[in-house]
């Protein structure tokens, strides 16, 4: 009698498998193109912003410089004033003494704005050699005014709009002081305006 002995064990692998690799479907290409576009857009926008608030920012400051400069002329004008012969909202006609030059010199000039937005601010010498001379201040203005203040006989301030009798009283006396306030503003109402009061001091 013969005995047959069957062993139960692990069937071999076999030596090759295929390997099936899965790509991306038509679909799922044209949901990550446009997820790319959707973000790439949302970049642009912040880059737009990002660019046009440096721009402003730039553009900011230079108004502001060209501001100051100007203030700092008409100040620089006003300390030395001798007389004002006329002066109004947009404009004033003074003398003015100029000890830089060879031989000190009372000149007169006018500061003045047309009152349109957009104009230039403008210096000119009425009596400079060779006849009136006339250079912009600041240009692009948008806001330009004087305020004409001083003390009246009470002591109380007061301010006026224009050049007054009563305020070329007290700028003529040797106990009472007047003064001009200035009020620019430049290229844009967002940006930030200038404001100063001169003193007018006497001088011989």
């Amino acid at each position: 009698m013969d005995i047959v002995l069957k062993l139960d064990g692990p069937k071999p692998k076999p030596a090759w498998r295929p390997v099936f690799q899965r790509g991306f479907t038509l679909i799922e290409m044209i949901a990550s193109l446009a997820i790319v576009g959707i973000l790439a857009a949302i970049a642009g926008l912040g880059l737009v912003q990002i660019t046009e608030g440096f721009l402003l920012s730039r553009a900011g400051a230079e108004s502001a410089q060209k501001a100051q400069l100007a203030m700092t002329r008409m100040v620089k004008e006003f300390t030395t004033i001798t007389d004002v012969s006329s002066g109004s909202s947009n404009s004033v006609t003074f003398d003015s003494f100029h000890a830089d030059e060879a031989v000190d010199t009372i000149r007169s000039f006018r500061i003045s704005w047309n009152g349109t937005v957009g104009e230039a601010l403008l210096l000119t010498c009425l009596d400079c050699p060779g006849g009136n001379v006339t250079a912009p201040l600041a240009d692009n203005v948008v806001a330009f005014d004087l305020s004409y203040l001083y003390y009246d006989t009470g002591g109380n301030l007061i301010t006026a709009p224009s050049r007054t009798p009563a305020w070329s009283a007290a700028f003529a006396s040797p106990t009472r002081q007047a003064a001009i306030r200035l009020r620019l503003q430049l290229h844009d109402t967002n940006f930030d305006e200038l404001t100063t009061t001169v003193f007018l001091g006497k001088h011989d």
